[in-house]
């Protein structure tokens, strides 16, 4: 399968960068702690989907056309399940209708019960050049209790058959913070990951979400809630840890080697725009935070009601976007601040001053002289950040930083991160 043309090197002036999220809602099942828009039993609709997404790519061509997409990023859902003829013809619209950068990121979310040899020399092939692993934990017992669909050694094999199809960019997603999982086990579970030296970790504690299977287990009875006292023991253990294996931890759940860093989701923690194509999937582009309809049928059918009305009228209403805001400058500012803190690095207060005609002392004065005498903030020479305390106890600052208006419920605080 012949690779999607790549863009020539130019020497014309730099444009607005931009990200570019698409999703792919689809699952052979979904996992009982998993709060994403995925699906599974949805195999009628997959047909249909691909098309509708290269449509909606089209859709928003024209006003992305000042723009340089430096990164891509396939989410979920299971993007490893699409077929390498889909996967071909969604790079191939992006590279005939958008300007991408020479060395753009080009990231695809997996799991490894999908990636068979054959499949990951396609996607290398097709210039995929980041892969996120979806592994969550090396312990069988584990991973049944998260209803993950393979072993730990299946785990580490389709690391191996990714080294070997030419990934030089992994990112492992793993989960501490389970349900019984004492210090020891995590341990293990993140050894025997640094054994394969990924160049990306991203450690999450587990969340119980409503609406999932797993909420309701514990609402029942039937499973205890996490232990906190635990997860921070685990989270300062793997932070440790991390540092002493050479890993840059820059974000709260995130670890690199040097020069490794995601650069997709860097764009939501620094509040740049990027746009969200896929049921389901949220955008901030031109001052406006909005989201597509979730469903996917309900999706397809309104980016095709979209498209019909484009080639009828020259202009479309973008029917599949299902709300939205323009946010406040107060919003803005408290969604910079409070994204920008999720960085190991913090806030430059010249660079925020800059942005928005405002430092942070005058948008957030009471809230930091607090945090800096309950040891949760600290200023370096140039920089406002999280101390090592406060990195775990992050939400006690974040809280205090939104504004006082009603939030919208297309606004979330927490950065919409698309590490599987």
């Amino acid at each position: 399968m012949a690779a999607p043309p790549r863009p020539a090197s130019s020497d014309a002036p730099a444009a607005t960068a931009l990200a570019l999220y698409l999703h792919i809602p689809f699952c052979t099942a979904k996992c009982g702690y998993c709060d994403f828009n995925s699906y599974a039993g949805l195999e009628h609709v997959v047909p249909d989907y691909t098309p509708a997404l290269v449509q909606e790519l089209a859709l928003w061509a024209p006003a992305a056309r000042d723009f340089r997409v430096d990164t891509v990023f396939f989410g979920g859902g299971t993007p490893s399940l699409s077929s390498l003829a889909d996967l071909e013809r969604i790079l191939r619209a992006v590279y005939a209708q958008y300007t991408v950068a020479p060395d753009a990121e080009w990231t695809l979310e997996a799991n490894p019960s999908e990636l068979t040899a054959e499949h990951l020399a396609g996607m290398r092939g097709l210039g995929i050049n980041r892969l996120s692993i979806g592994v969550q934990s090396l312990h069988d017992d584990e991973l049944a209790l998260l209803e993950r669909q393979h072993s730990a050694e299946r785990a580490l094999s389709a690391v191996e058959a990714a080294r070997a199809a030419g990934f030089d960019n992994l990112n492992i997603d793993l989960i501490f913070g389970l349900i019984g999982q004492p210090l020891a086990r995590w341990q293990q579970t993140l050894e025997r990951a640094l054994a394969v030296r990924p160049e990306h970790l991203s450690c999450y504690a587990l969340t119980v979400e409503p609406g999932t299977a797993l909420y309701y287990r514990v609402a029942k009875g039937q499973l205890p809630e996490p232990d906190p006292d635990v997860v921070a023991d685990q989270f300062e253990w793997t932070r440790d840890r991390l540092e002493r294996a050479g890993y840059r931890h820059y974000e709260l759940s995130n670890w690199a080697l040097p020069g490794r860093e995601c650069r997709h989701n860097l764009v939501y923690w620094r509040s740049d725009p990027y746009l969200g194509m896929g049921a389901g999937a949220h955008s901030f582009f031109a001052g406006r935070r909005f989201a597509n309809v979730d469903a996917p049928t309900r999706y397809v059918e309104a980016v095709r009601a979209s498209a019909a009305e484009r080639a009828a009228t020259g202009r479309s209403t973008l029917q599949q976007i299902r709300g939205g805001e323009t946010p406040s400058a107060a919003t803005l500012r408290a969604d910079a601040a409070i994204l920008g803190l999720r960085l190991i690095e913090g806030i430059d207060p010249h660079a925020f001053a800059v942005r928005f005609g405002c430092t942070l002392e005058a948008a957030f004065g009471p809230a930091i002289k607090r945090h800096l005498r309950t040891g949760l903030l600290e200023r370096t020479a140039d920089r406002l950040r999280l101390t090592a305390r406060g990195q775990f106890l992050a939400n006690e600052v974040f809280v205090e930083l939104l504004p006082d208006e009603p939030a919208s419920p297309e606004r979330a605080y927490a950065a919409p991160e698309h590490e599987t």
